[in-house]
């Protein structure tokens, strides 16, 4: 519970003098002006009851009970000005701080939480303590409405006020008997839809492989069954709120049932005025309002806890303040240009990997002891057979895997943080499997950076200059969803492409020309050998092709993810 008050406190800390006024104008228009027309009321009736009215107390409380809510209508005017886009501003700083969280984390290291329990806790789980957070004021106002209307009436007849209080002492028994229930329901509906989104998110991933294997219909008969499962559910978390909503009503009508018992009598024998009555009963719907915020609020609680602890699932500890960093948005005004890093000063001499560990957590995979050096300009190969380690090591060199001991120097010093430090224009990485976006071939390669050129300098280098005439809106056609409109060979030139764009000191490829025929295979990598020797370039590539390894300046042979000395030819 101690994270649900720290999140809420954050929450307060971003608008907090919005968030002090919505709740002093929802105390004022809600128990001021309320308290205010119950004495009006009761005050007409007391004078009806002894025939005392006069026209003058008539206008009078009629004139107040007119212009009461007019200045209630203003206050919620002024609250929902001051609150407008609220909901909406504190969820986006939520989900932007969990994407930054994302991806920040090492490029190649699994994300703790499954895709579909990913897209459920920023599609959901991110509202619930602003929903929390927008139900306290009004919880507040009626409170304070209460405790007034308590001494108020208690200044009345005590017996009859602790008849109309005693539902709220029933709700909190309610509340506490039934706490672990609106936890389960909650969990068990998220649960459900996590499994939906997961699989609906495979599915339209990996709609090829469906397609291919004839698997469609027992994939969509699967994803029938997972949805009945959510929403089965979801029904229940409904009804059991309805329940909870139901329990909530019928606990003030025991209060209605103590309150007339205990005023019937006294009635009849005079001693409750008419006008006494009808302020009991004018507070008594406030009293079910109070009575259902309370259990509102506390199933918002309860909630805000299961969310919190779906949310540290995926941020780990102190997952509070991640969640609620509160720098700029950037909802008015220009966007920020792209970041991009200046080129250092210190241009690259010498990488220097030393006794460079990396393990896969729970098993023997990964690389051992390695150790080498890349001169400026130089093209080091990595071979080896399957499984020996030679993704991991140039994962692992660039920071997106951990490193469990050794050290990477650059020129001579010591690079602490590499997944920070290898990036554009730094270092450039093409991976195996390529990732492409739903935008068009220009969009892809730049990824927001300034054309300048770039752009015809990395099509000459990708051998991607006659593709693109072809296309039927040259560098401005749409690729669809991960380059669904190219091929295999295409899209691992777009990504060539990409990192030429970058104009990186080092360039990082894992067997990134598997899919190209033989001829522009050839091409591609005369010209990168080119523009190596031209600019100063140093390579870092994982092939076993022979037109490759012959431009190589040293050879990196893996075995059992350590060196193979007797294939190796390794640079002093």
């Amino acid at each position: 519970m101690k994270d649900v008050w720290k999140v809420l406190s954050r929450i307060f800390g971003y608008y907090p003098v919005n968030y002090s006024v919505i709740t002093l104008i929802r105390i004022f228009g809600y128990a001021g002006l309320g308290l205010l027309s119950g004495l009006a009321i009761k005050r007409f009736f007391d004078y009806a009851a002894a025939s005392a009215l006069t026209p003058g107390i008539v206008y009078e409380i009629a004139a107040l009970l007119i212009v009461i809510p007019l200045i209630q209508a203003l206050t919620y005017s002024i609250d929902l000005a001051l609150s407008y886009g609220w909901t909406e501003i504190i969820r986006s700083y939520f989900r932007r701080n969990l994407f930054r969280f994302v991806l920040e984390k090492p490029g190649a290291t699994p994300l703790p939480v499954s895709h579909g329990k990913l897209t459920n806790i920023l599609r959901s789980d991110v509202g619930v303590p602003e929903s929390l957070m927008w139900d306290i004021p009004y919880f507040l106002a009626y409170a304070v409405f209460s405790i007034c209307g308590l001494v108020m009436l208690a200044a009345i007849d005590w017996t009859a006020t602790a008849a109309l209080f005693s539902p709220l002492l029933l709700t909190v028994a309610a509340m506490r008997w039934l706490k672990r229930r609106i936890a389960f329901h909650y969990d068990r509906q998220q649960l459900t839809s996590d499994r939906f989104l997961g699989m609906l998110s495979d599915m339209f991933r990996h709609h090829e492989a469906i397609r291919i294997n004839n698997a469609v219909n027992a994939f969509m008969e699967r994803l029938g069954a997972v949805g009945e499962e959510r929403a089965e559910a979801g029904k229940r978390n409904a009804v059991f709120n309805t329940v909870l909503a139901s329990v909530y009503d019928n606990i003030v009508n025991v209060g209605t049932a103590l309150l007339l018992l205990t005023i019937g009598t006294k009635m009849r024998t005079g001693d409750f005025s008419v006008g006494s009555f009808t302020l009991f009963l004018y507070f008594l719907g406030y009293v079910s309002g109070t009575i259902r915020l309370l259990g509102t609020t506390a199933a918002g609680f309860r909630k805000t806890e299961s969310a919190l602890a779906r949310i540290r699932e995926l941020l780990g500890d102190d997952h509070v303040r991640k969640l609620t960093a509160g720098d700029s948005l950037y909802l008015k005004g220009e966007l920020p240009a792209c970041d991009e890093v200046p080129l250092r000063q210190d241009v690259l001499q010498r990488i220097e990997v030393r006794r460079f560990t990396c393990t896969y957590a729970g098993t023997a995979s990964g690389i051992r002891d390695i150790s080498f050096s890349m001169p400026r300009a130089s093209f080091t190969v990595v071979t080896g057979p399957v499984g020996s380690g030679k993704t991991t090591l140039l994962r692992a060199v660039l920071g997106l895997l951990p490193a469990s001991s050794g050290e990477l120097l650059w020129n001579g010093r010591a690079v602490d943080s590499p997944a920070r430090f290898f990036v554009p224009p730094v270092a450039s990485y093409v991976p195996q499997v390529p990732a492409l976006f739903g935008g068009t071939f220009r969009d892809n390669v730049l990824l927001g950076y300034p054309d300048e050129g770039r752009l015809d300098d990395a099509l000459q280098v990708s051998v991607l200059e006659d593709d693109v005439r072809r296309f039927p809106d040259g560098a401005d056609t749409l690729l669809g969803p991960n380059g669904a409109a190219l091929s295999g060979g295409q899209r691992q030139r777009v990504a060539v492409a990409r990192m030429a764009a970058r104009q990186a000191q080092l360039w990082v490829l894992d067997d990134s020309s598997s899919a190209l025929d033989a001829e522009t295979e050839i091409r591609m990598w005369e010209r990168i050998d080119a523009l190596r020797r031209s600019a100063g370039i140093t390579c870092l590539v994982v092939s076993a092709k022979p037109f490759v390894l012959q431009y190589a300046d040293q050879v990196i042979a893996l075995r059992n993810g350590r060196i193979d000395p007797a294939s190796s030819r390794l640079l002093a």
